[in-house]
């Protein structure tokens, strides 16, 4: 392999967490709030449970990172273990499932909620402005990769700017917000009753709460394609992702709570960027509630460019091991920028298919059906995760050089913490369960037709 095409260490400590934190704190947390409210049956305290469960769940996998981070250290984190742990197989289903399934589908999710959280701050709503706010999706789509191509090393430092402004909104609201919204109340809290059913969305269930903080705590793992640029990693990685992860359920437990308590509930789980810029005026006044939206704006906009970093190194991770379609080409590091932009250049092309999937959603294409990207990949991704974390007990069970807890304990927590995920998925909505995996499934398959043995 050419030294050439070895990415460099060039990050650290601060970084790091800025990378973990960053990569979980996005547009999730801003349009999630409605949808767990309402799987919740109105009940704050209810959707309170759900965001701690799904945390903690996520958490045990997060953790099982950190060990796996101290152990192994190569080109795109997750690939990486799965390779190792499981097979080399099984390490490019994982990597295929990140190129074509996970980054390119969360660059046309997030772009998209970004542009409504655009519409809405210039006065569009959604259901009146469809076609507008699409236009903003893909011009956003185009921008953030641009950017990323003619001028990669702005981009981290945007990273690192976007992270601060995404938290501003979210601290804020977490904690003015509460205490002015409990003033307002003179301490009680009234949202305790089961909301009637609202049109086009999922009836209300624990657990459909519960999977529904996935999207917003999921991201973490995208972190993992550049551990091997930064600086003592095998020490400094595994830190970052847990006190970046300790932050990010702080801060969402906060937000929720704060957002629930001084908006109207009703208004959040029927149309959610609307009632979030209310709730963000009537806090802290029309110019700072204004001032706040740009903020949640920047935060889409900072999250849509570290998906497009990590999607050049998704196919750049197969290159490397000669594998994948056209490894000549993906594996190749730009000689001005030091970065693999052909591999960006693909993925960002195939994230236009599932802008495709966007606009059928909305368009009704498949009936009554809505084909929502980050419950498919989540669902997929947490599927994904078991085999790694028995491979791992598998393969370092008797390693006394490893904790007894992180070798023979931790390993099965995590698998019940990816377990639980998926189960609720199922429980929530068989239906949709098994489209994804169908869809899933196909998506391998095709994966698999440039799958090189011998590489």
């Amino acid at each position: 392999m050419s030294k050439n095409n070895v990415l460099k260490r060039q990050y650290g400590l601060f970084t790091a967490i800025c990378l973990v934190v960053g990569s979980v704190i996005g547009t999730g947390i801003f349009w999630l709030p409605g949808r767990v409210l309402h799987q919740a049956g109105g009940n704050i305290w209810v959707g309170v449970a759900a965001w701690v469960v799904g945390g903690l769940m996520v958490a045990t996998c997060v953790y099982m990172f950190s060990v796996m981070a101290r152990r192994y250290e190569m080109i795109h984190g997750m690939v990486d273990y799965a390779e190792m742990l499981v097979g080399k197989r099984y390490g490019y289903l994982v990597a295929w499932f990140f190129c074509v399934m996970y980054q390119t589908a969360g660059y046309a999710i997030i772009a998209w909620i970004t542009a409504n959280f655009t519409a809405t701050l210039f006065g569009f709503a959604s259901s009146t402005h469809f076609h507008l706010i699409f236009g903003i999706m893909i011009f956003y789509m185009l921008a953030v990769f641009l950017l990323n191509y003619f001028i990669p090393r702005l981009p981290m430092k945007f990273h690192e700017y976007s992270t601060v402004a995404r938290v501003v909104p979210l601290i804020l609201i977490a904690t003015v917000g509460v205490v002015m919204a409990l003033v307002w109340q003179s301490g009680e809290v009234s949202i305790q009753t089961v909301v009637p059913s609202l049109a086009n969305q999922p009836a209300p269930s624990f657990l459909g709460a519960v999977f529904a903080t996935a999207f917003a705590y999921n991201g973490w793992q995208a972190a993992t394609a550049f551990n091997s640029e930064i600086k003592d990693s095998k020490r400094q990685f595994p830190f970052a992702l847990m006190v970046g992860f300790g932050i990010v359920m702080l801060i969402y437990i906060g937000y929720y709570m704060g957002v629930v308590l001084a908006g109207e509930p009703y208004e959040l789980m029927q149309n959610n960027q609307l009632a979030t810029r209310a709730v963000f005026n009537r806090v802290f006044g029309d110019v700072i509630g204004t001032a706040m939206m740009v903020f949640v704006i920047i935060s889409g906009l900072g999250i849509l460019n570290l998906c497009c970093m990590g999607m050049s190194r998704s196919l750049y991770a197969l290159g490397r091991r000669k594998n994948g379609p056209i490894p000549h080409v993906t594996v190749q590091v730009d000689e001005r920028t030091g970065l693999p932009l052909k591999s960006m250049f693909i993925c960002v092309a195939l994230s236009f298919i599932w802008a495709a999937i966007v606009y059928g959603n909305h368009n009704s294409w498949w009936g009554s059906f809505e084909f929502n990207l980050p419950d498919f990949y989540n669902t997929l991704f947490f599927t994904l995760l078991i085999p790694i974390f028995l491979g791992f007990f598998w393969h370092n069970r008797n390693n006394k050089d490893i904790h007894y807890f992180n070798r023979l304990i931790m390993p099965f927590i995590a698998i019940f913490g990816a377990a639980f995920m998926n189960y609720s998925r199922i429980a929530s909505s068989s239906i949709h369960a098994i489209v994804y995996y169908s869809t899933g499934a196909v998506l391998a398959a095709i994966g698999f037709v440039f799958f090189k043995k011998k590489a």
